[in-house]
């Protein structure tokens, strides 16, 4: 199987504090990873040392064989990505929310869209305001929006 993504001994620090100590992992194809742990362990700021959104202190990132602060697009390039605070517009359905997602993406199609609906078990409320969908399935229509990649 392909490694997806790759961290080798990461440290972040802010000023004199240490938040990231020797964080390695490797993600492999078909592989899934859950950060678990309590607030201020480091889960954030490993996600965002991944998607690039905070610089690395030492240590480094690989997408797809790509180094996030070397060749940043093209490790990025296939990567969707909600941190924290996932938002929808509540007052559009679920469709309309994942068809605004789609359009930052090339060439996603409505059959695409269609086969993510279904994974995700949203087709008889798809078309819902999300404002209707219970937390349940509200978080399933915004994780649903790293799989378009």
């Amino acid at each position: 199987m392909n490694t997806i993504l790759k961290c080798e001994k990461l440290y972040k620090t802010f000023g004199k504090k240490e938040i990231l100590k020797n964080v390695s992992l490797e993600i492999k194809e078909g592989d899934i990873l859950g950060f678990i742990g309590p607030n201020g362990a480091g889960k954030t700021t490993t996600i965002k040392l991944i998607l690039g959104l905070q610089n690395i202190t030492r240590g480094r990132v690989l997408i797809n064989g790509y180094d996030v602060e070397k060749e940043f697009t093209k490790a990025i390039e296939k990567v969707g990505a909600i941190v924290e605070n996932p938002d929808m517009y509540m007052y559009l359905t679920g469709y309309e929310n994942l068809k605004l997602v789609a359009n930052l993406y090339k060439n996603i199609s409505k059959e695409r869209i269609d086969k993510i609906v279904k994974l995700v078990k949203l087709e008889n409320r798809i078309n819902d305001k999300v404002s209707k969908y219970s937390l349940r399935n509200e978080t399933k229509v915004r994780n649903s929006t790293s799989n378009f990649a």
